[in-house]
């Protein structure tokens, strides 16, 4: 993900989301309230397998109420955003994020079987100067679990892209020290509100950002790491492909690249010193369409001229276009499409292949499955095939 200056609001580009958004950041003062903590406090690990839904302040038509609560276990809002002091504020799209939070704080207290977590991102350096001062890193921490209670949330996800020590050389250790300073403020929270609160983070699915982690630290403060595995390939690339195939196609003329797939990248988290149960498998609900491709292969593995991100919702009308022809990869375990008349390449995640992805998950003895992110199917088709796959045994 990137973000650019633009004025007093940032344009970014989110590539996990393919939206382009302005986001201005909001500063709330208030005090946390007296809050009225919900009856369904969460003690440690519930039974089943984590099903882990991100949902966009900026989901427009696709509100809190249309999420699927019961087939997820937690729902992560994002994003909150960091101040390079280390004061945690609202980031907003608009001036939408407040209510949309106050409408989550609302379902709450009704959804006595969902974690709510506050998703806290950094796509530039400002996590990066928090993490290198002790001060801030105290003040991010607090104000942290300020913005939890007064949502009345259950845990924070963190969402650094990257501290992997390209800002400053000592980002993995301050991450860390960031970590251990956020776990300490949730349990001293916790001990106060009769719960135990969560903590998460968004991880790289790519060996050169996992390795400079101090993996073996923050597993003792963490629940558990949503991977990321999606953006594979896109725009970016030399030739069309897969966003988040499973496996790697045998064809692939890019040797090299077969690092590039879902297995790879959770199998290297299953060899670093943490939990297997705490990996949990993160999938796209977007994919990208590739255009000005040629037929060779049905479009796979070709030449093109741009790729535009299209949500799921925004695929499965093409699908029912009739040059749209459909595929499946028996290697790699995804679906494609492609129109010879439009010249266009679509590699997308399918209830096949998220059903797939869930099987791979109970089979090798991971934590549960991740989707960024839930606006982009307002059918919830695809949440529904995941927690179809995993048969969560603690849902009604």
């Amino acid at each position: 993900m990137k973000s650019q200056n633009n004025g007093v609001g940032r344009r970014r580009y989110l590539r996990g989301a393919g939206a382009l958004t302005t986001v201005a950041l909001f500063g709330n003062t208030a005090e946390a309230s007296e809050r009225g903590r919900r009856g369904h406090h969460h003690h440690g690990r519930r039974p089943g397998k984590r099903i882990v839904g991100y949902y966009p302040s900026w989901a427009g038509d696709y509100t809190p109420h249309d999420v699927p609560y019961h087939k997820l276990t937690h729902l992560n809002y994002a994003f909150l955003e960091t101040e390079a002091n280390g004061e945690v504020k609202l980031a907003v799209t608009g001036d939408s994020a407040p209510e949309v939070l106050s409408e989550f704080e609302t379902i709450t207290h009704e959804q006595h079987r969902t974690s709510f977590m506050l998703s806290i991102a950094d796509f530039g350096s400002n996590m990066s100067a928090v993490a290198a001062s002790a001060d801030a890193r105290e003040r991010f921490a607090r104000t942290a679990v300020e913005q939890l209670r007064r949502y009345n949330f259950d845990g924070i996800d963190i969402d650094w892209e990257y501290p992997d020590g390209s800002v400053r050389e000592d980002d993995p250790e301050n991450f860390t020290l960031l970590l251990e300073e956020l776990r300490g403020k949730l349990d001293e929270a916790g001990e106060a509100d009769g719960q135990r609160y969560e903590l998460s983070m968004a991880a790289a699915p790519i060996p050169s950002n996992i390795d400079p982690l101090e993996v073996g630290k923050i597993a003792d403060y963490l629940d558990f790491v949503n991977v990321m595995n999606y953006n594979f390939y896109g725009s970016w690339s030399s030739a069309t492909n897969f966003n988040a195939p499973l496996y790697a196609p045998y064809e692939d003329p890019t040797y090299w690249q077969r690092l590039l797939t879902v297995n790879h990248a959770m199998q290297y988290w299953a060899d670093q010193p943490i939990a297997r149960d705490k990996l949990v498998l993160g999938t796209p609900f977007y994919g990208f369409a590739f255009e000005n491709v040629g037929s060779e292969n049905e479009g796979l593995f070709q030449p093109f001229d741009g790729a535009d991100t299209k949500s799921y919702d925004d695929i499965r009308q093409l699908k029912a276009k009739s040059q749209y022809e459909y595929h499946w990869h028996h290697d790699a375990r995804v679906p494609w499409l492609y129109s010879e008349e439009d010249d266009v390449f679509v590699t997308y995640d399918d209830r096949h292949s998220v059903m797939e992805k869930s099987r791979y998950v109970r089979d090798n003895d991971f934590g549960g499955m991740m989707c960024w992110e839930l606006s982009h199917d307002p059918s919830n088709t695809l949440i529904g095939a995941i927690h179809a796959a995993l048969r969560c045994s603690h849902h009604r």
